[in-house]
């Protein structure tokens, strides 16, 4: 290779500085790259953390969740059972007093007649007794004058 020179002796030819110059930002660029680097793999590391902390988390939130909605769901069942029972023994009250009632009306209903058919037969007497007693008053009247 030729060597060129500025012609001032000292062997910094412009390649040379050129060289060095390329060299430095060669190490530079390796130096940041390297820099880079670190600075993703921290920051994946760090992102990985968080995400494992952010998915342990939702997962025991998920089961607290689940834990209490089959809680809830217990506690709807049995009050579901306490209302059914209730609703049974009311259905059979009613039933009862349904039949009680029916077998209560006839006589009740007979009962009623009864008194009708007595009312009526004391108001034809009460009023036959006084015709007899207006028609002997008349008569008394009629021979006494």
């Amino acid at each position: 290779m030729a060597d060129i020179s500025n012609g001032n002796g000292n062997g910094n030819t412009p390649v040379d500085v050129l060289t060095e110059r390329i060299t430095n930002v060669s190490k530079r660029l390796d130096e940041q790259v390297i820099a880079s680097q670190t600075a993703i793999t921290v920051a994946l590391a760090t992102q990985e953390k968080a995400v494992s902390a952010a998915f342990l988390a939702s997962e025991k939130a998920l089961t607290a969740a689940l834990s209490a909605s089959e809680k809830a769901i217990q506690k709807s069942e049995a009050a579901q059972s306490e209302v059914n029972k209730v609703i049974a023994e009311l259905t059979r009250d009613v039933i009862s007093l349904r039949e009680s009632r029916s077998q209560g009306s006839g006589v009740d209903s007979a009962k009623t007649t009864g008194n009708k058919q007595t009312n009526w037969m004391v108001g034809l007497a009460i009023s036959t007794l006084f015709s007899l007693l207006t028609l002997a008053s008349v008569v008394f009247y009629h021979f006494v004058k």
